[in-house]
């Protein structure tokens, strides 16, 4: 997926309103990208609430920015500015973090970041994208790059192995129900649900708000007897169940991270950890 990402701003850099800007992270990556526009593309270093500063700014005089760095030093530390700078004054910036919630694994809390969702959500104005695949990201990206809305796109090395069309705000029935149980579940987690092959699964991209269709559409499959559940690469309160009771006004059984992980290990380490193995999950949703 962070392939993709310097693909799709090898393409966006071309255009002369284009910024790049980096808090330390992807330069090679991102290099050809440099190459093309060098007078666009800026490592601004760890000065992460400096970056927001600087792309509202450019925001505010016509270009369209793009911040890229790990997500915890993006929305956490960062957090005011995303909030005056972008949300508040509805700039046209697109975020991208990468890391979700422990990518980073072997390097410990500090790298780890399992309640941007939530943050994020509280803020005005702003869009939240967590795309579970690479054609997802560009799909995502490219319907609603300079839509003139601050955006936020949370990106993993994992991804899910499926093929699905989505859309900005829609929710994807992936599957019907056998047993009148359903579960949304984002990112790469849908792999995991799959298995269990008598639930009804939703797929959600969009974190920030739900489409008038799809709303409708979910409303006529789900009655009062249903049993619903959230799957999340995030904490289990501000995400993904949260978004859905709200939206709904019915219980979710919310599956998600379950503690702050302050230890040092692989991913499946991390997700064993934080309840959010396979198996711990297959086992919730039975």
């Amino acid at each position: 997926m962070r392939a993709e990402f310097a693909n799709i701003c090898k393409d966006l850099i071309k255009d002369e309103k284009t910024v790049l800007l980096l808090g330390d992270i992807s330069h090679f990556l991102l290099r050809e990208s440099e190459s093309i526009a060098p007078d666009r593309f800026f490592n601004v270093g760890i000065c992460e609430q400096s970056i927001i500063g600087m792309a509202a700014g450019l925001a505010m005089e016509g270009y369209k920015p793009i911040v890229h760095t790990i997500a915890p030093f993006m929305v956490e530390r960062a957090y005011e500015q995303i909030k005056i700078d972008l949300g508040y004054q509805n700039t046209n910036v697109t975020l991208v973090s990468v890391g979700a919630s422990f990518d980073y694994s072997d390097l410990g809390c500090t790298h780890h970041c399992y309640g941007d969702i939530a943050a994020l959500r509280l803020i005005p104005n702003i869009e939240i994208y967590v795309p579970g695949s690479k054609s997802e990201l560009r799909t995502l990206l490219l319907s609603t790059w300079n839509n003139n809305s601050p955006k936020y796109f949370r990106l993993s090395a994992k991804t899910h192995s499926q093929n699905i069309e989505v859309k900005s705000g829609e929710i994807v029935e992936y599957r019907k129900s056998k047993n009148n149980k359903y579960v949304f579940v984002t990112s790469h987690l849908l792999d995991d649900v799959i298995e269990n092959e008598e639930i009804g699964i939703f797929y959600v991209t969009t974190l920030s708000h739900i489409s008038k269709n799809s709303i409708e559409h979910i409303k006529s499959i789900i009655n009062n007897d249903s049993i619903i559940f959230s799957v999340e690469n995030h904490f289990k309160s501000g995400g993904l169940g949260d978004l859905i009771s709200e939206t709904f006004n019915f219980p979710v059984k919310r599956i998600g991270v379950n503690k702050f992980i302050t230890g040092y290990g692989t991913y499946e380490d991390m997700r064993e950890e934080a309840g959010l193995s396979k198996q711990e999950i297959l086992k919730q949703i039975l």
